[in-house]
């Protein structure tokens, strides 16, 4: 069995780092002097992080006006940008953390842009900042102020559009800071194309909602399993460290904040993010005091509630600029308990307790993931927070812990049924009737909740499709563990395997809609080649001939092009085409019933095109399905064979034979079958080399 749980935790991890990587990556890029920065081509730079040379005024918070009059101003400080202020220094003197700066960048931009719309992306400025582009006022969070009377704190990232009225981009940035630990510009400026800019926020906003989300659903069923179970004290602890942590991530996550804590004032979400902190720390020490009691010593756990405790209310009656100074110890805390926490996990291990296998490898995963946030958040290395990703790979080695805890449990209820079986018959008879009627009522409300799902997905639009979607195989792991509380499913390992089973078809949904991410951003690669159109496809028919076969379905191929035409080539990516080709074959599969037939055919309709078809003698399709077949999430799952699908395979078909410059379509008569059918343009160069590009 451990060779399947190492499975599953690898599968998990991928998931994860795949869910991280693909957030949109930045470069910095373009010439930098002092107070300028030059970029040769927005095209081909994307988005630009302003990185460098800035000019600075300590001490001074001059407006556009200012800096027209030369002789007003003071000569300029050249500082890195960006960093806190307190690394700065002036006359050998490192500036102190409160004060207040005006910041300086000139952008030289190609005349070719003059007339465009450009967007810069302003992350928050500790801890209140306003912002001019060529000499107009664009943006302002908080009020910048002289003293801490004066100015007031906010922490919110703005997408700022603009218009470039010459080759000179000129932004000037007020900042002022009395109340934390950060001063300053801390985080990159990033400037490109409004649309990019704008993708580049809301892929980074889903990534973080998701995960939130998860945690969040996870933290309300260990809720529910503590009202059920008062007496399993792991479930209240766990419920807290994932809305600790929930919390945490959604404020770390400013443009996510700004949307679902809009109501909460700058100083009550700084409380909130380091209480998440210190309290997600003490109840996971908590939670693991739950699981080996016998090896977390008495004393040290006490002490351990007792620093993180009173750490968490000198956060609640401290300021801002007291508490966030103290974010050093806080993360030695951590740190220490942490290490505490995997020496418990090593002598759980020795002694060969339940669950040692599992807990270790996430704790120490989690641990890892905690030392990248208190690098990061430290500016020693530039990733992002991954604490809340740790935390949520942690909850799945739970979940795995506790079906087979209860998976134990059950098998010593069933010994225990034996023995009252042979005691009293009558008894049994009525518990297995009970039984069957618990078993059948839960089939039908899993039915009902399975049709309400399908009946919504075809609403909703695209983030709640994709929050829909994330949850299903969530809401089936839960299902089947209440089941197991309940005592309606009897106990057997098969419902390990459908958990499993769920997680793959999570793994798939993803895949595909990275696939649609990447198109729609122009980020996915077709490497084309010339390719002899009719050798590939009797190749792809030779390929799945036998799978389909074996399934008792006739496939066969034809080739309609004329016979004097002996050789006919196209420009294709073959991985991508073979995936549209396999999407279309699997769709035919699932239609056609007990020896059906499909049927490949390559065709000739006109001289510049060739006419891929697959085509099959299935149930066939109503109009109103046609109409919709090529729809994102769209799945017909009242009529087929049953199958595990998100409803995206069609949709990427159509954008892979799209970029190709060919055209998809289906027909279909109901009761007779359908005939899917894409169209390749005949390559008329030499195509001797192949070309990889991007949409």
């Amino acid at each position: 069995m451990k060779w399947k749980y190492s499975m599953i935790l690898i599968f998990i991890i991928m998931v994860l780092i795949f869910s991280q990587s693909s957030t949109v990556m930045a470069v910095t890029s373009g010439t930098k002097e002092n107070g300028i920065f030059t970029i040769s081509d927005f095209a081909k730079e994307g988005i630009i992080e302003l990185n460098g040379n800035w000019q600075f005024y300590w001490h001074e918070l001059y407006t556009p006006d200012d800096f027209k009059k030369m002789n007003n101003n003071k000569k300029p400080v050249s500082v890195i940008v960006p960093e806190s202020w307190t690394s700065y220094k002036i006359k050998g003197k490192r500036l102190p953390l409160e004060g207040f700066a005006t910041y300086r960048l000139q952008i030289k931009v190609p005349e070719a842009e003059i007339g465009t719309v450009k967007a810069l992306y302003m992350p928050s400025a500790a801890s209140a900042y306003s912002l001019w582009i060529n000499g107009e006022e664009k943006s302002r969070n908080g009020i910048v102020g002289t003293s801490r009377e004066v100015m007031s704190p906010e922490s919110k990232p703005e997408v700022i559009p603009f218009l470039v009225e010459s080759n000179r981009v000129e932004l000037i940035i007020q900042v002022s800071n009395f109340n934390q630990r950060r001063a300053g510009i801390s985080n990159p400026i990033m400037i490109g194309e409004p649309e990019t800019i704008l993708n580049y926020r809301e892929k980074s906003m889903i990534y973080r909602a998701v995960i939130v989300v998860s945690l969040v659903i996870i933290g309300l069923y260990h809720v529910v399993l503590f009202l059920f179970r008062k007496k399993e004290l792991s479930f209240l602890f766990f419920a807290i460290v994932c809305m600790s942590v929930a919390i945490r991530a959604t404020i770390l996550e400013e443009g996510l904040a700004s949307n679902l804590l809009s109501f909460l004032s700058w100083e009550i979400a700084c409380k909130l993010e380091y209480m998440g902190a210190a309290l997600g720390t003490l109840f996971i020490a908590l939670f693991t005091n739950t699981q080996f009691p016998k090896e977390m010593h008495r004393t040290i756990r006490t002490m351990i509630t007792i620093a993180l405790s009173s750490y968490s209310v000198f956060v609640i009656v401290t300021p801002a600029v007291i508490f966030t100074q103290t974010m050093v110890l806080l993360q030695i805390l951590i740190v220490l308990v942490f290490l505490y926490i995997l020496y418990v996990y090593l002598l759980a291990a020795l002694q060969k307790r339940e669950g040692y296998l599992l807990n270790s490898v996430a704790t120490f995963i989690l641990f890892l993931l905690v030392l990248n946030d208190i690098l990061f958040y430290n500016q020693l290395i530039h990733t992002t927070e991954l604490t809340s990703v740790g935390l949520f790979f942690f909850l799945f080695t739970q979940a795995i812990i506790l079906s087979k805890k209860y998976s134990r449990s059950f098998t010593q209820a069933e010994h225990l049924s034996e023995d009252l079986k042979r005691l009293n018959s009558s008894l049994e008879e009525q518990v297995k009737r009970r039984t069957i009627e618990l078993e059948k009522t839960n089939k039908e409300l899993y039915c009902t909740n399975q049709k309400l799902k399908d009946s919504q997905q075809s609403k909703n639009k695209w983030i709640r499709n994709i929050s829909h979607e994330i949850s299903a195989p969530l809401t089936n792991i839960r299902s089947y563990s209440k089941g197991m509380i309940d005592d309606v499913i009897p106990p057997d390992k098969k419902y390990l395997q459908l958990i499993y089973d769920q997680s793959l078809y999570f793994s798939r949904m993803l895949n595909d809609l990275n696939d649609i991410s990447e198109m729609e951003n122009n980020q996915i690669k077709f490497h084309l080649e010339k390719c002899n159109i009719q050798e590939y496809l009797h190749e792809i028919y030779e390929k799945y001939k036998w799978n389909l076969e074996k399934q008792g379905i006739k496939f066969s191929f034809k080739n309609l092009i004329h016979q004097q035409v002996k050789e006919q080539y196209v420009l294709i990516d073959s991985t991508r085409i073979e995936q549209v080709i396999v999407n279309l074959l699997t769709n035919a599969q699932r239609f056609v019933m007990d020896e059906g037939e499909i049927t490949l055919e390559l065709a000739m309709d006109r001289e510049d095109t060739v006419t891929i078809r697959v085509r099959d003698n299935g149930i066939g399709m109503t109009a109103d399905n046609l109409s919709k077949v090529f729809n994102r999430f769209y799945k017909n799952s009242n009529q087929g064979k049953p199958h595990n699908g998100a409803g995206l395979g069609l949709p990427i078909s159509k954008e892979i034979i799209e970029y190709h410059n060919g055209k998809i379509s289906v027909e279909s008569t109901l009761g007779e079958g359908s005939c899917f059918n894409f169209t390749l343009p005949m390559d008329q160069g030499d195509g001797s080399s192949g070309s990889e590009n991007g949409i």
